[in-house]
Order: C-alpha cells, then structure tokens, then sequence
C-alpha cells in the first residue's frame, strides 16, 4: 500500500513538474514566434506590393493599405480565401492605385493551401501565378472565357477559384484606393 502511494505521488510531482516547464517554454516562445509570423506576413505583403514600406490594417486579417516612404498611398493588400476542388486556397494580393494587380502570393500546403497535390496544387508555380502580375480586373477570365489567363490542364477548379477570388476581392476592397486621404492614418 505505502509503495502504491509513493508511486501515485511521484508520478503526479513529475507531471506536475513536466507541465510548469511546459508552460514556461511555450511563455517564453511565443513572443518570438508572433514576432517571426508578423515580419513573415510584412516580407509577403512588400512581395506583392512592390515599394510598399509602411502597411497599415484596414480590415482585420482582410486588408491592408501599403504606402511608401513619402506615407503615400501605393496600393491595397487584400486577402481572400476562394474554395478551390479540395479546399480554401488562400492568396494575397497587391493591387495598386494605377488599378493593376502587382504580384499574388498562394500559400503552401502548411499555410492552408488543401488542393490536390499533382494537380491542384500547381496553382503556387510561377508559370500559373506570374500570369496574375500587371494585370487589370478587365483581363481576369480564363482563355477558355474570352481572357488572358491559362489554366492549368486538368485542375480547371482551382484555377477558376484563383481567378474569381481575386476579382471577388477587387470587387470588396477597390473602393479602399479611392479615399480623400493618401497619408498614413496615425
């Protein structure tokens, strides 16, 4: 009974114990890791809005207006999340105030990106989202709809989703460049 006991007591100290130095770790990793994901976010926002040096939050974890360093207006970074054949594809986009699409970013597999690998997933190549840059809302359909834009052979879906998620999002977001004000909100 006594060597029960000392083993129940034992085993309760060290997952006690296991579990404070659990939480100190994770305490004292989070900030760095916050910090790493906020200048990952900042580096992919200057990625597809070139010559953007200052972004501020418009809607949250949606848009983002980019300004150089003069605190002009430059253009928008929005986020949308169209649902392509096996998921959400989530795609960054920087659109600027001359109204032409600057870059696309498409997250990876670990950022979210569920699309079918082989296939789908060959939405992040450069051959299909480089076609995305210097682009303006008026040349977004798929060649097979009168546009510019090649999809990918066999994963129609998903490029169909990239291309209508971004029109989508220009259509919520373009009315964010045309405001009276150009200099940085304080």
């Amino acid at each position: 009974m006594k060597s029960l006991t000392w083993m129940v007591i034992s085993l309760f100290l060290v997952c006690f114990i296991a579990a404070g130095l659990l939480s100190k770790v994770y305490t004292l990793t989070k900030i760095q890791i916050e910090k790493t994901q906020k200048n990952n976010m900042l580096m992919r926002f200057s990625e597809v809005l070139p010559g953007a040096k200052k972004f501020q939050e418009v809607v949250t974890d949606s848009l983002w207006i980019g300004f150089d360093e003069q605190n002009q207006k430059i253009g928008i970074v929005f986020e949308v999340t169209p649902r392509g054949y096996s998921g959400p594809i989530p795609i960054l986009v920087g659109y600027g105030v001359d109204q032409m699409i600057k870059k696309i970013y498409i997250a990876s597999a670990s950022e979210g990106l569920k699309e079918t690998p082989g296939l789908g997933l060959k939405v992040k190549e450069p051959q299909f989202k480089d076609q995305f840059s210097n682009k303006m809302y008026i040349d977004l359909k798929s060649t097979k709809d009168g546009g510019n834009i090649q999809a990918i052979t066999a994963a129609t879906i998903s490029s169909r989703a990239v291309i209508n998620g971004i029109r989508n999002g220009i259509d919520r977001y373009k009315m964010y460049l045309v405001t009276d004000s150009t200099k940085v909100i304080q």
